[in-house]
């Protein structure tokens, strides 16, 4: 594969501002749980469930040339979708918070985590987003339908209830683009973990292992 450098990083993320989500969607994942008095993302009267851990930029998969650091967050609501994740999937609307991560010129990378109302919920949800991942490979080339996509499926991680990894890549302006995306779930809380980067080849075992570290630390 052609791989280099990019000449400008493209943020997995952008800005701090979370994505409206329609109504319907969300009361077809269910009322996300509460605690009275806090305010919910979206700025009304709300209530909202206890901020889960995340990871520490150290966390994330060792990067050949600098360290990594965080670029925002963890905070209440997230940006955009995941990569892979399409722009039309239905995340509730409170109880979902995000971070971001970075490298000076390489790597970029990002968290999203979700508590549901109930471990089923949680379950049903982490199922949902797992078989969005799988379909990357066709949310990417709508994305990009110049670009011919290739995805693998890179596995489990035994970890809590557990974790699936999942990877893409194809052509880009600047060398091959990498994407390494998992989810994983602990009781009633589903995390996303996205890293991506078009140098070298992509860290698939140490990324199992920032995986293994995001659900160890949600609770």
């Amino acid at each position: 594969m052609d791989k280099g450098r990019r000449g400008r990083r493209r943020a997995v993320t952008g800005g701090t501002v979370l994505v409206a989500v329609a109504v319907a969607a969300v009361a077809a994942l269910g009322a996300p749980s509460a605690l009275a008095g806090e305010v919910s993302a979206g700025g009304g009267a709300g209530a909202r469930a206890e901020q889960p851990g995340f990871l520490e930029p150290s966390d994330m998969p060792p990067d050949p040339f600098s360290a990594w650091y965080g670029t925002g967050g963890p905070a209440a609501g997230m940006p955009g979708s995941p990569r892979c994740v399409d722009g039309s999937f239905p995340f509730p609307e409170n109880d979902l918070w995000s971070a971001s991560y970075s490298t000076p010129e390489t790597a970029s990378a990002e968290q999203v985590v979700v508590v549901l109302p109930s471990e089923a919920e949680a379950a049903a949800f982490a199922e949902r987003v797992d078989a969005a991942l799988a379909r990357c490979e066709a949310t990417l080339e709508a994305e990009y339908p110049d670009r011919d996509v290739t995805y693998w499926d890179h596995g489990r991680v035994d970890v809590e209830e557990g974790a699936h990894v999942h990877g893409a890549g194809y052509q880009g302006f600047h060398g091959y683009q990498n994407i390494l995306s998992s989810v994983g779930r602990d009781g009633a809380v589903v995390t996303i973990v996205t890293w991506e980067s078009n140098w070298g080849s992509p860290p698939v075992a140490a990324f199992k292992e920032t995986t293994r570290t995001a659900v160890n630390k949600l609770y």
